[in-house]
């Protein structure tokens, strides 16, 4: 019979000092990676009085009762019971009323951006020089979801619009369906398999408008080498992410344009010298020239991130220039009054609009402009822009880097 193996003193040494460097090379990945610097807390269900409905009707006046930094998100996310803030590294679920922080996220990394879409948050980091990694968080309970890596241009702006959302840069943009899948990459492929794909890769985007009701169509204002600027529509959900499949391209008469809103048939575009609003149809072609009463400066360069300030409701699109709140019927995207001296585009409540102006909010007739009441609101030092939202008897007004409610 053969002899049977014996283990050596130096057979023990040596598994012993294998052992050590498995543990020690763990040890080491897991100190520099992204588990060990990521923290979650979930809440244990839904927001107290969440399912519960309250009567929408006009408050009489409003109070602050809570504040919290967001500079993360630049107009206030709000659903269920739960109000989302996102500064520094962390996305925070809280709750309407007292502002109490129900859920968290939080990363060793810069926050991006953080948006609202599909009924979930996106929470955009920073990676390297570009927001390179997004998570999906739950509303409720603030669950993570489907996440994915990417190439997004910093800094960058998330439009979304039923199952889709776009996410903007100078170069180059993005459109992810509701599972985080890329379905279009538009522009500067970072890395690209097929570069002849790309119709205009040396162009910069001056503005972006993603279709909220025909859905499936992106528009984007672009500035090429020795051109005036360029309006292009393209499908958002080509067969292939790299080809885009473009429904049409134009010149618009001027160096300088933003696109206002993508509805129906139809294509919004701002332009000064003179202050106009351009509606083009499918094909591109212009079917209404609307005189505006704002600013040049309202009109020229690009607006911040990339995307117009617009509130949209069923029937009327609201969109702030920079000076004034201009309301458009949708479909035709036709204006239908201007308010000069806003703050922001406002947002309904109770059938009116509730609109930031300096030291309060105005309550708009939304058919007609016209004023009919005034809520005083104590804004402290702060006169910039605004932008608002309301559920549950609160009303959130987003400052600057600052997310205020009100009762």
């Amino acid at each position: 019979m053969p002899v049977p193996e014996r283990r050596t003193r130096g057979d023990l040494i040596a598994t012993a000092m294998l052992a050590v460097a498995v543990l020690t090379v763990a040890t080491v990945l897991w100190w520099t990676s992204d588990a060990r610097n990521t923290s979650l807390v979930t809440a244990a269900g839904p927001a107290p009085g969440a399912q519960s409905s309250v009567t929408e009707q006009l408050p009489r006046s409003l109070t602050e009762v809570w504040q919290a930094p967001s500079s993360a998100a630049p107009l206030p996310l709000v659903q269920d019971g739960t109000v989302v803030t996102g500064a520094g590294g962390m996305v925070a679920g809280r709750d309407l009323r007292s502002g109490q922080v129900r859920w968290s996220y939080r990363r060793d990394r810069p926050l991006c951006a953080v948006a609202a879409a599909f009924h979930h948050v996106l929470a955009v980091y920073q990676r390297g020089r570009s927001c390179a990694e997004v998570t999906e968080l739950a509303w409720t309970d603030g669950r993570r979801g489907a996440q994915r890596t990417g190439p997004v241009e910093s800094p960058t702006r998330l439009i979304a619009a039923g199952t889709q959302v776009a996410a903007g840069g100078r170069h180059y943009l993005e459109v992810w369906r509701s599972d985080l899948v890329r379905t279009l990459a538009y522009g500067r492929l970072p890395t690209p398999a097929q570069p002849s794909t790309q119709p205009r890769p040396d162009c910069l985007h001056e503005s972006m408008a993603l279709s909220r009701r025909s859905g499936g169509r992106l528009a984007v204002v672009e500035q090429c080498p020795g051109e005036r600027a360029r309006i292009t529509v393209q499908k958002s959900d080509p067969k292939e992410p790299e080809q885009p499949e473009v429904i049409f391209s134009t010149l618009l008469p001027g160096r300088q344009a933003r696109v206002v809103a993508l509805d129906g048939d139809h294509v919004a575009v701002a332009l000064p010298d003179p202050a106009r609003l351009v509606v083009l149809d499918g094909q591109g072609k212009e079917v209404a020239n609307h005189p505006l009463t704002v600013p040049e400066s309202d009109l020229t360069g690009s607006p911040p991130g990339g995307v117009v300030d617009v509130t949209e409701t069923a029937t009327t699109v609201y969109w702030f220039t920079g000076s004034a709140t201009v309301a458009l019927d949708v479909g035709e995207l036709a204006p239908r009054w201007t308010h000069p001296g806003s703050l922001g585009p406002g947002s309904e409540l109770a059938g009116r609009l509730l609109l930031p102006v300096p030291g309060a909010l105005a309550v708009l007739d939304t058919t007609t402009g016209a004023t009919v009441g005034t809520l005083p609101i104590d804004r402290g030092g702060y006169r910039g822009p605004v932008n608002t939202a309301s559920a549950g008897g609160v009303v959130l007004e987003q400052r600057g880097d600052t997310l205020v409610a009100l009762r």
